[in-house]
């Protein structure tokens, strides 16, 4: 997969999210092993490989599966990827993942459009990073989310998609909130709390790719359920949930071309 065929927009898959590329023709793939700076994806559902999609309007680069804090990564060497596609000129970033439900009103299932994240509670990952190409670290957290990208990926979903805008929560897991966790959270204006994400968008935001982010509300945290989640759920929740969302990947493709 030379420089020169990178396409402009990146696609990342979280938990769940590798149903998308079910059907789909795959013109080339690589595994991170065989990347430099990457390392093995030790995540079920994440399976750890870039792969080029071709659909009807264009080309896509799927990550397919990301690396998280909690496999023993900091949120730098979690974010390495970003760094790559910088480097390949990737205009583009599209990041999907996994959230639990904080806001009452959100239903397993349900879509979130990542309006913009609470990163307070674990280290950034810019720090250390050296200040080179006129990029300076003190990165704006505005903006990190612009509202045309996030107008844009709301446009690729079917018609009727319950889909929901809200603020997500970092934290850097493997253990599930606390009740009292939860409920911190939704004190601090979070509507949903995941594992990822906002070290790439972060990154993204200071080598200038552009970011959208989709969360999949895989379970609800507020009210307590009785039923204590786990990861073989929120895959399954996921994959229901990315099988509906038909034309997503053609109309990504599409957007990849030009600005959406």
């Amino acid at each position: 997969m030379g420089l020169e065929e990178a396409p402009s927009t990146v696609l990342v898959l979280g938990s769940g999210w590798d149903a998308l590329l079910e059907g789909v023709e795959l013109t080339h793939r690589v595994e991170f092993e065989a990347i430099p700076g990457f390392v093995r994806s030790t995540v079920p559902g994440h399976e750890g490989a870039l792969k080029v999609v071709k659909a009807r309007g264009g080309r896509l680069l799927v990550q397919d599966g990301r690396l998280h804090c909690y496999e023993g990564l900091t949120p730098l060497e979690a974010s390495f990827p970003v760094w790559v596609y910088g480097a390949l000129g990737v205009e583009m970033l599209v990041l999907l993942s996994a959230a639990g439900g904080l806001n009452p009103a959100y239903l397993p299932g349900d879509l979130m459009i990542i309006t913009d994240h609470i990163s307070l509670l674990a280290p950034n990952p810019l720090m250390g990073v050296p200040e080179e190409g006129g990029r300076s670290r003190f990165v704006p957290g505005q903006g990190t989310y612009p509202i045309f990208l996030q107008e844009g990926i709301n446009g690729l979903l079917p018609e009727g998609t319950r889909v929901e805008r809200g603020v997500y929560a970092w934290v850097t897991g493997p253990s599930y909130e606390t009740v009292a966790e939860a409920h911190l959270l939704r004190m601090l204006g979070a509507d949903a709390v995941g594992m990822s994400t906002v070290p790439e968008a972060i990154t993204a935001r200071y080598l200038g790719i552009g970011v959208a982010a989709l969360a999949c509300i895989s379970n609800s945290l507020l009210p307590p359920s009785r039923i204590p989640p786990s990861h073989d759920d929120v895959i399954d929740v996921v994959r229901r949930t990315a099988r509906g969302l038909e034309g997503f990947i053609d109309g990504l493709c599409s957007a990849g071309t030009a600005p959406m």
